[in-house]
């Protein structure tokens, strides 16, 4: 990680232990002084903008004549010999609350607060016009160094530069635990809580919890507190985006950064659009906001990614417990990197997706092996662009999830290339959507139409929207005819009298059925409504991400290659009613397994079947990562028998094997029915797909290892039975 070091450590150290040490004899002046010099050594990157050099005693301008002990860039320190006392404190704290208060007032720009002894650092920020505490560092505590102190207050300040953003970089300087995570989420959350009434931040957090529950069920906890980290996560990742392509974040318009105007312009869809989390725009203050974070994120240089780095911050702030509960498990890099290689040997030829993509890992790996690829054959940039995006998609239910994933999909294509003078139009094929289909998606689908829901809370009676299977066939048409809709329907110039005319939009886009026709003005006419009610904004977003399962279900759209790693949730931690529906699907596919071992199934492989029978193409493969226990527990027999007979399209496995990486050790099933292993007719006899013996350069155990595994193999026709797979597992040591 590149830290803001000083020329002299030694230096910063001397100065370090002097501030450090509460003495009694010492005068409040020379504490002053010793800090402010630590200050200097630390070569914290201030700018012109932010007055350079920490000012001592400078005026508030208030007419109190009071003065603040250090002033530096947007930051207040209130400096006292010693605030162990609590009556100290909390009249110090009165104290640094007017200096803040007066600061943000002045330079309408947000201002922190600390409040030390040397010893004691604590960092606060105004909610309500309240100043609260929101980070606490302790410099006496044993190993901290000086370098720990600068980093703690780089946070606060946000004025690193040029830093490597490695895991730990971005575990250090965003997670949970950061002073830079306490002072932003402390001020979102007094956002949202000042403005959680508007009608438009009411639709967006009712759309996310609609979304969120409809999947995940009573796992799902509806809070306000996740909808905040959810908002604060997506929003940087936004930021970063941005970033990426060489944009100053730091001089861009709030709105540009959330609303992504500027992806626009530079040619790039689908990576910052409108969705359930630009609400801070929408209220007072909210510009601030991202204006302070863009200068954190700017401090980061993005240019140099070598990891999926933005599912470490994902897993720094959403709690183990909660990712749990949603069955989220994050996947090494080295382990996505080797599945990816070996999975997809050709790839050029052939095109790979990842149906529960998280944040993104595999679709990183993905791409860049493309590239690599296109490069090593000499195919011109333009044409290899154009070729990534057909061949590396993903899909997932969360939405947080796929506004990371797309950023990562940027950071895997590289700043060079994308802003490349020789590259054409990029699309990134990242989806919001429910791959599992849970449920059968009763909710969605009706008579071949995919339906949306416009209502929210506890309306009686709804609107909805209606897009027949034949608009979704064509899924760049369906988009920008979604997008025009909501265009036309929030032009403010638009007459709330009379439904304007849509033959333009249906000549441009060639929509001659009268069906479709009448349709699309009938969901003109609710967006419409929409608008009028302030209850717009992100429908375009809702309708185009749900709309693309389907699209890509659709035989013809079925990829090569399946990769990732599936949602695990054990049966057991499932609520009453989402257990019914899942022995119901894992019985229809000859999955169940009853009686003392019922408890132990899990999501990972109905999640399998399914993804193979809605999205793989026949000659297709896989590679999942899935429990160590499906090598022998009586619980994954279903699932290593083969036989997954669907009730719409039965999928049949040829064959399987698991090895450990340990050992090189490749040890098939008991001997399969005769119908796998000797296929007599109709079946024929299928190629079995080989495991690599080991993932080289890894170690057995120690941060490296997963309890996870690559499932790895490839589906054939099988005549009127189904589809058939062949596959083998790799089971790590």
């Amino acid at each position: 990680m590149t830290l803001s070091v000083p020329p002299s450590p030694s230096a910063l150290e001397t100065v370090f232990k002097r501030v450090v040490e509460r003495k009694a004899v010492r005068a409040e002046a020379t504490l002053q002084a010793d800090i402010r010099q630590f200050l200097l050594e630390a070569d914290l990157n201030l700018g012109e903008q932010d007055l350079l050099d920490p000012v001592l005693e400078a005026q508030v301008g208030d007419g109190t004549g009071h003065r603040i002990d250090i002033e530096m860039g947007a930051t207040v320190i209130e400096v006292k010999k010693d605030i162990s006392r609590p009556k100290v404190r909390k009249e110090a704290v009165a104290q640094l609350t007017k200096y803040v208060r007066a600061r943000t007032e002045q330079r309408e720009r947000r201002h922190v607060g600390i409040l030390t002894d040397g010893a004691d650092w604590r960092a606060y920020t105004l909610v309500n016009n309240e100043l609260n505490e929101v980070n606490y560092f302790d410099a006496r505590e044993r190993n901290v160094k000086s370098l720990d102190l600068v980093r703690w207050l780089e946070g606060v300040l946000a004025t690193s530069e040029g830093a490597a953003p490695t895991p730990d970089a971005i575990a250090i300087r965003l997670g949970a635990d950061s002073v830079a995570h306490s002072i932003d989420k402390a001020v979102l959350a007094a956002l949202y809580e000042e403005n959680k009434s508007l009608p438009t931040v009411q639709l967006k957090r009712d759309l996310w919890s609609r979304l969120l529950r409809s999947a995940l069920g009573a796992q799902f906890e509806d809070s306000d507190d996740l909808f905040i980290e959810h908002t604060l996560l997506v929003n940087t990742a936004s930021i970063i985006a941005h970033a990426v392509m060489g944009i100053d974040v730091k001089d861009t318009p709030p709105a540009s950064l959330v609303y992504g105007q500027l992806f626009t312009q530079a040619r790039i869809s689908g990576v910052v659009e409108s969705d359930f989390f630009g609400w801070p725009l929408e209220t007072e203050g909210g510009e601030g906001f991202v204006q302070d974070l863009s200068r954190r994120l700017a401090g980061f240089d993005w240019s140099k990614v070598e990891h999926d780095v933005l599912k470490v911050l994902y897993e720094s702030v959403i709690a183990a417990e909660t990712r749990k509960k949603q069955g989220e498990y994050y996947t090494p890099d080295w382990l996505a990197e080797a599945t990816v290689a070996e999975a997809v040997p050709d790839p050029l030829n052939q095109r790979m997706m990842d149906p529960s993509c998280g944040s993104g890992t595999f679709l990183f790996h993905g791409v860049r092996r493309y590239l690599a690829a296109a490069r090593d054959v000499g195919l011109p940039l333009r044409e290899a662009l154009d070729g990534v995006h057909d061949h590396v998609a993903g899909i997932d239910l969360h939405p947080v999830a796929v506004a990371l994933a797309r950023v990562t999909y940027l950071l895997a294509i590289g700043r060079e290339t994308l802003t490349s003078e020789d590259r054409g139009p990029i699309s990134v094929p990242v989806y919001l959507g429910d791959s599992l289909q849970w449920d059968q998606r009763t909710d969605l689908i009706d008579h071949g139409h995919l339906v949306i829901q416009t209502g929210t809370g506890n309306q009686l009676f709804t609107n909805e929207l209606r897009f027949s299977e034949a608009l979704l066939q064509d899924a760049s048409r369906f988009d920008a005819i979604v997008n025009e809709l909501a265009d036309k329907a929030a032009d403010p110039h638009r007459s709330q009298s009379k439904l304007p005319s849509l033959n333009a939009l249906f000549n441009r886009h060639g929509v001659s059925n009268a069906d479709d026709r009448d349709e699309l003005t009938e969901n003109f006419r609710v967006l419409c409504d929409l608008v009028d009610e302030g209850r717009n904004h992100i429908w375009s977003y809702y309708v185009r991400n749900l709309a693309r399962p389907m699209w890509l279900s659709r035989a013809e759209n079925r990829v090569d290659v399946l990769v990732g790693n599936p949602p695990w949730l054990s049966y057991r931690h499932m609520p009453e009613y989402m257990q019914k529906t899942f022995k119901a699907m894992m019985q229809a596919r000859g999955l169940w397994k009853g009686f003392e071992v019922a408890t132990h199934q899990d999501l990972s492989g109905l999640f399998i079947a399914r993804a193979v029978q809605q999205y793989l193409r026949v000659d297709g493969s896989f590679a999942f990562v899935v429990p160590n226990p499906v090598l022998d527990r009586p619980y994954w027999t279903g699932f290593r028998s083969g036989d997954w007979a669907d009730p719409d399209h039965p999928v049949k496995v040829n064959s399987l094997a698991l090895g450990t990486c340990a050992d090189c050790v490749r040890t098939s099933f008991p001997a399969p029915p005769p119908s796998f292993s000797d296929a007599a007719a109709p079946l024929q006899s299928v190629n079995r797909a080989t495991a690599p013996s080991r993932f080289p350069g890894r170690p057995r155990s120690g941060p490296g290892s997963s309890p996870r595994a690559p499932l790895i193999g490839n589906t054939l026709r099988a005549g009127s039975p189904g589809r058939r797979v062949s596959c083998a597992t790799q089971r790590m040591g």
